[in-house]
């Protein structure tokens, strides 16, 4: 596997699905890959996009999203537009037993978009495909502007400005 051993990292992933079964089973997949894979993962399993919206309210470190379309009054896509428009690095994986989606998936530039039921082999390959992504945009600059420390991704800065001691962008 072309991940082994070259990973040492910690991935939060959300699952929001409000079939619990289907949750359940993407959960245990994840584990499997988590395990072949040598990521350290912490998975939060949300019923509703209003759930996820709750604690995303809270906490933004979710670095994938393993987002069913279909469900109560808030739908996936809904939900990943939200998420879109606060985050940028988040990876976006829409699970749904539903083609006439697919296409919204473009919209929130989702990494992928996988039919249910869910196959194994196709999820380790999108999860392998997200870590990439993941590593791609970790690299950033850090800033230490009075109290505090900036971060801002690489694929984010246009162009910066040095003169001297000062930075302008």
């Amino acid at each position: 596997p072309p991940l082994k051993g070259a990973y040492r990292m910690n991935c939060p992933i959300a699952i929001c699905d409000d079939e619990p079964a289907s949750a359940s089973f993407v959960k245990e997949q994840v584990i499997k890959w988590a395990k072949n894979y040598d990521i350290q993962v912490f998975i939060d399993i949300f019923p509703s996009a209003e759930a996820f919206l709750f604690q995303y309210a809270d906490c933004k470190d979710y670095a994938i999203l393993l987002l069913d379309i279909e469900m109560g009054k808030m739908n996936g896509i809904e939900l990943a537009k939200r998420v879109r428009s606060q985050n940028r690095e988040i990876q976006i994986v829409f699970l749904s037993g539903y083609t006439e989606y697919l296409s919204d998936g473009y919209e929130v530039e989702a990494l992928h978009y996988l039919l249910k039921p869910i196959q194994t082999e196709k999820l380790f390959s999108v999860l392998n495909r997200a870590v990439e992504k993941l590593k791609q945009n970790t690299r950033s600059l850090l800033l230490n502007l009075h109290d505090e420390i900036i971060r801002i991704p690489f694929y984010e800065i246009r162009y910066a400005e040095v003169m001297k001691n000062y930075i302008n962008w």
